[in-house]
């Protein structure tokens, strides 16, 4: 088994253990995306509603 590894044939194993990294890397990117556009639209949404009002009258 030893040789094995020694040879290279492990290398799949560590590729597998270094992707779920980065897959909790990038749920936790994600999630704090979200964070920002659901914080962007709560505190700028009578803003939005009011720019879109204004757009909705010139058309």
């Amino acid at each position: 088994m030893k040789r094995l590894r020694r040879a290279g044939l492990g290398a799949p194993d560590r590729a597998s253990r270094e992707g779920g990294a980065s897959m909790v890397e990038y749920a936790i990117l994600v999630a704090v995306i979200a964070g920002v556009v659901f914080a962007a639209a709560t505190f700028m949404g009578g803003q939005i509603s009011t720019l879109m009002a204004g757009v909705n009258l010139h058309t």
